[in-house]
């Protein structure tokens, strides 16, 4: 796919998007919530599996160079 495609894509997506104020509820507990060397354990063990279920090949690339781009938030 071009660039051009891709980008004219992406217009049509923002064209469609549809956001919906809502109010935020009370936040509740997590009783099963995890922390610190756990959590990092368990999100490790996770993408392991999502990556095995996929069929894909695991990457390799440093994570310097991992292929994402991140924008910043408009929210004051």
């Amino acid at each position: 796919m071009s660039r051009s495609q891709r980008e004219e894509r992406a217009r049509e997506r923002r064209r469609l998007a549809t956001l919906r104020k809502t109010r935020l509820q009370a936040a509740e507990d997590d009783p099963g919530s995890v922390h610190g060397s756990e959590a990092l354990s368990l999100v490790t063990r996770l993408t392991v599996e999502s990556w095995s279920l996929s069929g894909r090949e695991f990457p390799d690339y440093e994570r310097a160079v991992i292929p994402c781009r991140f924008v910043p938030s408009r929210v004051p």
